[in-house]
């Protein structure tokens, strides 16, 4: 979205569009400290949750080929197919390809066989997984507040809504990569 922009133009607009977030969850956190009521509570941190994750929506529209050292997207020990079904992920992965959801980033859906388009879904998986990353660590310092404060409701249903929006498609990104890696040993090496 703002990748044409001179490196300077996009530290600006991205400080603004910052500040707007920050002011949004200021907003909200102030809400959320007036209130008792536990719907409100769900409602807040669900509302919390998807302000956060425009920290690292935004990144990516402005810094769009910014990654992790790549030893973060590496394979570990533990990642297996049966991990992944333990954790649910394949219903995960169900719901999420038929609901509303699919329209979020269509980036991240495999739509064709072709070898250049399987590198690009690769790096896509990467970039995806690097903009939940961001999105959490902003979440974890709310929590932190929460917590701080004795808002254990607001830490608990923020915490509930960053594992279904953050850790969630973090994980599903890793499964994808590891299949691709898998399927096409000599492609993505």
């Amino acid at each position: 979205m703002f990748h044409h922009l001179k490196f300077y133009q996009k530290l600006i607009l991205l400080s603004i569009l910052y500040a707007f977030v920050f002011i949004m969850e200021i907003w909200l956190y102030d809400l959320s400290v007036k209130s008792t009521n536990h719907i409100v509570a769900i409602l807040l941190t669900f509302l919390q949750c998807w302000n956060l994750i425009l920290v690292g929506f935004l990144f990516f529209q402005t810094f769009k080929h910014v990654t992790f050292p790549k030893f973060v997207y590496k394979k570990l020990s533990f990642e297996s197919p049966l991990y992944f079904r333990i954790l649910g992920l394949n219903t995960y992965q169900f719901v999420l390809v038929n609901s509303f959801f699919r329209h979020l980033n269509q980036r991240v859906y495999l739509k064709g066989k072709s070898r250049e388009y399987i590198k690009i879904y690769h790096a896509e998986t990467k970039q995806s997984e690097t903009s939940h990353w961001l999105s959490i660590f902003p979440t974890i310092l709310v929590q932190i507040l929460f917590i701080m404060n004795g808002m254990y409701a607001y830490f608990l249903w923020l915490t509930i809504w960053s594992i279904i929006f953050n850790l969630y498609p973090i994980l599903l990104q890793r499964k994808n990569r590891f299949i691709l890696e898998k399927r096409f040993p000599t492609l993505l090496t």
